[in-house]
């Protein structure tokens, strides 16, 4: 059985965790049957191998590979399967970054793409890569930060975001920069605005009109980058912040719904126990 995960979204909430620009997330996972899963993955996502297997069916090709390897994901559509080491493990260390970052980093290394292709029909659906003695050193150094979060970890980040980009950029100078030149073009202007735009609670005509698309269009393409209607997608990331509020910063919900865009507490409440089985207030006792 195929079942649907939509990433980071899910595995943030999983774990009650806010979806950030920048995650790292050490997924770790035990069983004895490989378990296959459709990814509609929001972000990119860095997949650094530990233990197991992974397969991964994209729309062009699919691709099996084991710990030498890592892989770096495009936000779109999947098909993945983890299949275990003989110890019943499997283990993923994930670095995750939007599309903000990845234009920051066209943007501040310009001149590295003067000569990349340009041709957005050359788009490759992945890009794998060998996991030698630099990407292992590191992917040490984000576990380190992973384990021992400082005030400092969200600059250290995107230090480190730069750092593995440019090695790549070095060690695949053609292959790299025309995949990274050519990764979802076409999506990032949607992407920008909706992921900038968040918090502002703005209207599906307003966010048309930002992306210069009719609201029928705007539904279309939207759900062909995101794997889900508009509706459900920001409902997911307001439910997300509230609990997030709700855990971290003790919030309470008389004091966040109107933020969240929820005109009065109770449809805010009725929504969250939908979503959570339980009341905001019973979240808060319960974490």
């Amino acid at each position: 059985m195929t079942t649907a995960y939509a990433l980071p979204e899910d595995l943030m909430a999983a774990n009650n965790l806010p979806v950030g620009d920048l995650i790292l997330f050490d997924y770790q996972t035990t069983n004895q049957q490989p378990v296959k899963t459709k990814i509609i993955a929001s972000k990119h996502v860095f997949s650094f191998l530990q233990e197991g297997e992974k397969e991964v069916h994209f729309y062009d090709e699919s691709v099996r590979f084991n710990p030498s390897k890592a892989m770096l994901i495009p936000a779109g559509n999947c098909i993945m399967t983890e299949r275990y080491s003989q110890d019943r493990q499997y283990r993923s260390f994930i670095f995750i970054f939007s599309d903000s970052h990845l234009v920051a980093f066209r943007d501040k290394y310009v001149s590295l793409f003067t000569h990349a292709p340009r041709n957005s029909s050359e788009r490759l659906s992945h890009f794998l890569f060998a996991q030698d003695d630099f990407i292992r050193n590191f992917v040490h150094s984000l576990q380190h930060l992973h384990c021992h979060p400082t005030t400092l970890s969200a600059s250290l980040l995107q230090i480190k975001f730069d750092e593995v980009m440019l090695y790549l950029c070095d060690r695949y100078p053609q292959q790299f920069l025309r995949f990274i030149f050519n990764v979802n073009a076409s999506d990032l202007p949607l992407r920008k605005v909706v992921e900038s735009k968040t918090s502002l609670n703005l209207s599906l005509e307003e966010l048309s009109f930002l992306c210069n698309m009719s609201v029928s269009t705007f539904k279309r393409k939207f759900e062909e980058v995101y794997g889900m209607a508009p509706s459900r997608w920001f409902h997911l990331r307001k439910m997300q912040q509230a609990a997030f509020l709700l855990k971290y910063e003790k919030a309470k919900a008389s004091e966040i719904h109107l933020d969240l865009g929820y005109e009065n507490l109770s449809s805010f409440v009725q929504a969250f126990k939908k979503e959570f089985g339980k009341t905001p207030k019973a979240y808060q006792q319960n974490v």
